[in-house]
């Protein structure tokens, strides 16, 4: 999250106007506010005491939030990594002002210059946060990555942790992490790859104000410490989900897969900037795994079945506005019709 110098109050009041449109909450009631100071005095009774572990944390650098942290180890051939999650459900009582207010708001969204907030900040950014230097409560999960990237769940537990440095995805340096942690997030995501799973990472967008004075919007592109910090977290939620599918319970949220129609417009606008696609079909003789000529990261996409659409898409010259493009699919050349 980046915050800005708004002296005209320009960003300020265009965002106070989207926080009006969508209805997002610029405060808590009292009662939630009652309830978060008295909540964050609850000392933590069932929980085990892990602060000689060596936890971090790594967002970024403004953040105060702070809802995870990480431990590595090595455990012979494969890596053990101890994910710590806030464990804000120590705080939170079920069916109390806390609970039902966070259940009306359902996340936290993040605004340039500020956020609406889950909790109030008494807890999200105080006694639930995972700051570092004090002993904060959590839910570790420790997963054993193997040599090929597999995870598996080792065990959870509620525990009291203290984290020993606030890292920045920005201002990172390897020495800061712990020795295994570049190896472990190889692993990680050569298993992703392997899986044929599509990535793709758009550049984060920032608003930002120019040499004039005058706001807009910047992009910057995903820095390589947050797609490694990403793939501790995608280890930990498949060695859970794993866990949780074998035993028959937990809550799942499942995503539809794409249309056929948006597979093939992937797959051939793919085609019409230049990227190669090759045909590495495994199980299915309908897909097909697509590699850019002019990139080192894979593109995964689907192969259509329907032959009505594999049409290809095409670019058009004239630009609506800059830096886009419009795409359509080729009309059918009709023929000419001459009067004798």
């Amino acid at each position: 999250m980046k915050t800005l110098v708004d002296p005209d109050r320009t960003l300020a009041d265009g965002l106070a106007r989207l926080r009006a449109e969508f209805q997002l909450p610029a405060g808590f009631p009292p009662a939630v506010v009652d309830a978060a100071a008295a909540a964050s005095r609850r000392a933590p009774t069932e929980h085990v005491d892990r602060t000689a572990m060596r936890f971090v944390t790594l967002d970024p650098a403004p953040s105060t939030d702070l809802d995870q942290a990480f431990a590595i180890e090595p455990a012979g051939s494969d890596i053990l990594l101890h994910y710590a999650i806030a464990d804000v459900a120590w705080f939170v009582a079920d069916g109390g002002p806390l609970d039902g207010e966070a259940w009306a708001r359902g996340e936290t969204i993040y605004l340039p210059g500020g956020k609406a907030s889950l909790y109030p900040p008494i807890l999200s950014e105080g006694a639930a946060s995972l700051l570092p230097g004090v002993e904060r409560p959590a839910v570790i999960f420790s997963v054993r990555v193997a040599p090929d990237g597999a995870a598996r769940l080792d065990g959870a537990e509620r525990a009291i942790i203290r984290s020993v440095a606030k890292l920045a995805y920005e201002t990172v340096r390897g020495k800061d992490l712990p020795s295994d942690f570049p190896e472990l997030a190889r692993r990680i995501q050569a298993a992703e790859l392997e899986r044929g799973a599509a990535r793709v990472d758009p550049p984060e967008q920032e608003v930002e104000r120019g040499g004039d004075g005058r706001l807009r919007l910047g992009f910057r592109p995903r820095l390589v410490s947050e797609a490694q910090n990403a793939a501790l977290s995608l280890a930990t939620n498949l060695a859970i989900a794993s866990a949780l599918q074998a035993h028959h319970t937990g809550l799942f949220r499942v995503m539809a897969g794409p249309a056929p129609a948006a597979i093939a417009r992937l797959r051939h606008t793919a085609q019409a900037f230049g990227l190669s696609c090759k045909q590495t079909c495994r199980s299915r003789p309908s897909r097909a795994r697509c590699e850019p000529s002019i990139r080192a990261r894979p593109l995964s996409c689907w192969r259509s079945a329907e032959p009505e659409m594999a049409r290809p898409m095409r670019p058009i010259v004239r630009v609506r506005r800059p830096g886009t493009l419009r795409w359509r699919r080729p009309m059918p050349r009709r023929p000419r019709r001459y009067d004798g």
